[in-house]
């Protein structure tokens, strides 16, 4: 890696550990709000940061010009979630606007070529997380535009954006494939008008028009997943997946089945509220969180191997891959694959049964945390 961001690996952990508080929020049902802010804005919305401020640069061949600023937002974001576990949310939501719409000037200005596409979908993703905090904001503040039109900014604008953005960077990289431009180039179009349909529909709280956008927005998906079967099946010298893409190709498969019980739902109004748990279940503590780490067991290592041996000269110097349970990570998805499943099955139950899929998504959160931060912050000691 040219650039090394010092904040991303203390935003990765700070995210976890809000999907952690999200678990405990789940289970207790002590403020709905607070919830979705901590899962969305907390867990996700934190994790694109961390991760654009690693990309970003590296997209450009370059350094982050004016690094000082990140240590800035990093404290914004700090304080403001401070601010939300104490119910202070007007302050909270101002100051967390504040810290993403500077993330995204900062951004901008380290960004001199637009020509990849991969760096363009990066560019809309840091602009709707942006948006997505102003509209926060303007919710907490004036009470002018739904909570749902924000949460969606961060998750079908920015999260989904960012996600295609880097797949289709690092999945020809891992698969040492070649990736159609014109059908990259297409899904970004395509990506842009769907997204700026489903969040007028939000804007405006139209269930109809929100039923259409889903369908749209499925469609994209869709589209996207072909993409990426494509690669896997032009593959000249087939051999086993590196198991990042095996986590992004796991993550896929809960993304289709939560659009559709979004367009479900907002065409079914009476639904609410069993089919929207099992609609966060898979499109947040599924489909995102199971990319996120795999994005995470990839970037976290690598960035904290560069940190810690780039410049040195003298003695010995590990291979990152030395440092990477690579071999322990089947196993790992093997049993996030009962847990999920588990936590799905226990979700649907009724209240409050459904508090029990507490327990198997804590266990499956432990796992990744044991296998990606712990088994690489022991190896670095014994180095």
């Amino acid at each position: 890696m040219f650039y090394v961001s010092k904040i991303s690996p203390p935003l990765f952990l700070f995210a976890v550990l809000n999907l952690l508080l999200s678990l405990f929020l789940k289970l207790v049902d002590y403020d709905t709000v607070l919830f979705f802010v901590v899962l969305v804005f907390g867990f996700v919305g934190n994790t694109l940061l961390g991760a654009m401020y690693q990309i970003i640069p590296n997209s450009q061949n370059r350094k982050l010009s004016f690094h000082q600023l990140s240590y800035l937002v990093f404290a914004g974001v700090l304080v403001s979630f401070s601010l939300f576990y104490l119910g202070v949310y007007r302050e909270a939501s101002l100051l967390l606007a504040a810290s993403y719409v500077l993330f995204f000037i900062h951004s901008l200005v380290n960004v001199k070529n637009w020509m990849p596409v991969t760096v363009r979908f990066l560019g809309v993703s840091a602009l709707y997380l942006a948006l997505s905090s102003i509209l926060l904001a303007l919710h907490f503040n004036l009470g002018v535009v739904p909570l749902q039109l924000a949460l969606h900014s961060l998750t079908v604008g920015s999260m989904l954006n960012a996600v295609y953005g880097v797949e289709i960077a690092w999945v020809p990289m891992l698969l040492m494939e070649t990736l159609n431009i014109r059908k990259a180039q297409r899904l970004f179009y395509v990506k842009q008008a769907s997204t700026l349909v489903l969040l007028v529909s939000f804007f405006f709280m139209s269930y109809k028009l929100i039923s259409l956008a889903s369908l749209l927005e499925l469609g994209v998906a869709l589209y996207f997943i072909y993409i990426l079967y494509g690669l896997v099946m032009q593959r000249r010298m087939p051999s086993p997946l590196p198991y990042v893409v095996k986590t992004f190709f796991l993550a896929l498969v809960f993304l289709p089945f939560g659009l559709i019980l979004g367009t479900f739902i907002s065409s079914h109004v009476g639904v609410l509220p069993e089919l929207f748990r099992l609609h966060i279940d898979f499109l947040v503590y599924g489909f995102t969180a199971f990319t996120i780490f795999g994005g995470m067991s990839h970037l976290f290592p690598r960035i904290m191997w560069n940190w810690k041996f780039s410049s040195k000269k003298e003695g010995k110097v590990p291979a990152v891959n030395e440092l990477i349970d690579e071999q322990g990570y089947p196993s790992f998805l093997e049993k996030a694959v009962v847990a999920f499943t588990m936590f799905v099955a226990l979700d649907s139950l009724f209240y409050p049964l459904n508090k029990l899929s507490v327990l198997p998504y804590l266990f499956l959160l432990f796992a990744f945390v044991k296998i990606t931060f712990i088994h690489f912050l022991k190896k670095l000691k014994e180095v």
